[in-house]
């Protein structure tokens, strides 16, 4: 019967031998008596250590398959920051029509380039001020966006132009009334005279009461969600030849705006 040992640096042994069982023989007893039995210490958690481990496995693979790894890593790493700042903070938008002619498309009847803008989206729908040119989602199909001047804010009064079912409107609290600029009018725009004022998410519409009167209801139309408005345009950006900043300041308003003044009393609050 032999006996067979495998040492510490994995070589098997036969005891069985004289020599090898006599030469061996204090090892035996030095790993196996109790009293040289000894608890290992594991090494305590290194982030430093593990990220080194897995830089190194990564630089170990081939090309070929680094590459993809090396892509799905960046996509899902920029893909948020990229969301959000397209979503929440800038976009740039491609306006089609002729609904803002001339101020926006100047070439459009001549030509079949079309002027990209810059919105900003952050804070969309607060401190919009008369002159402001808006992005909202239509009302008629919510698909499309629209994008159109401010030319009344809440407790203006606007005379309006057909197809509006009513020659003057009130714009009530939390609203603003947007038109398009086209020469020819509601032939190549439908703004608010065929939907509306549109609501913003003022701080006075969060307090609005929960029943109106026959009054409220009389004096005001078709309402549009607050969530339409999507961003506020600050200026042209392509074609590079007539880049510029659009200023609210800089537009002359419209004859057919009473403006509101700042003793008068509040307007009415919108329907609900």
């Amino acid at each position: 019967m032999s006996l067979i040992f495998r040492n510490p640096r994995g070589h098997f042994l036969n005891l069985s031998q004289p020599l090898l069982r006599l030469h061996h023989r204090p090892t035996l007893l030095r790993l196996y008596h109790p009293s040289s039995l000894k608890t290992q210490s594991r090494r305590p958690f290194s982030l430093h250590h593990n990220i080194r481990s897995v830089r190194t496995r990564y630089n170990s693979l081939s090309p070929i398959i680094r590459l993809p790894i090396y892509t799905l890593l960046a996509f899902i790493t920029w893909f948020p920051v990229v969301w959000f700042l397209h979503n929440k903070v800038f976009q740039p938008m491609l306006v089609k029509g002729p609904s803002m002619y001339p101020f926006i498309n100047t070439d459009h009847y001549t030509s079949t380039r079309k002027d990209v803008v810059a919105v900003k989206m952050w804070g969309a729908g607060y401190d919009i001020r008369r002159g402001d040119v808006v992005v909202f989602r239509s009302p008629l199909d919510p698909e499309k966006v629209v994008l159109k001047r401010v030319i009344a804010v809440e407790g203006d009064v606007v005379h309006t132009r057909a197809p509006c079912p009513v020659d003057k409107q009130e714009i009530p609290i939390g609203h603003v009334w947007v038109e398009g600029e086209h020469p020819e009018g509601s032939r190549w725009s439908y703004d608010s005279n065929s939907y509306g004022p549109v609501c913003t998410p003022s701080k006075a519409q969060r307090n609005l009461p929960f029943f109106t009167s026959v009054r409220q209801l009389t004096n005001s139309i078709k309402q549009i969600s607050k969530n339409l408005i999507m961003g506020k345009v600050i200026g042209v950006i392509w074609p590079w030849s007539r880049r510029s900043w659009i200023n609210s300041d800089q537009w002359p308003g419209s004859r057919r705006v009473i403006e509101r003044k700042a003793d008068e009393e509040e307007p009415i609050p919108a329907t609900i």
